[in-house]
């Protein structure tokens, strides 16, 4: 390879980023890297929960729903012992 005149740069070398670029910003290449894992990311939040900036927890939707289903098992469960307990001795 020509070694560069004193007017030119020399060229930076395969696989590096260029001067000033921060880590994670790339090329065509890594930007779509950066989507697709994004979108995958942010779907992963919706559905599991995600932490937010401070550490709190959020919770997603499969938490919420499961969360639902046992309050509701619960409920119920607590209703018929206190109804077989408390039930009425009527005929």
């Amino acid at each position: 390879a020509p070694a560069p005149s004193a007017g030119q740069a020399p060229a930076a070398p395969v696989g590096t980023a260029p001067a000033g670029a921060r880590p994670g910003q790339g090329g065509p290449a890594q930007a779509g890297q950066d989507e697709s894992g994004g979108f995958m990311k942010e779907v992963s939040d919706v559905l599991f929960g995600s932490t937010g900036p401070r550490g709190g927890k959020r919770d997603g939707v499969v938490q919420s729903m499961a969360k639902t289903a046992l309050r509701q098992a619960a409920r119920e469960l607590v209703r018929g012992v206190l109804g077989s307990l408390t039930g009425s001795r009527r005929r």
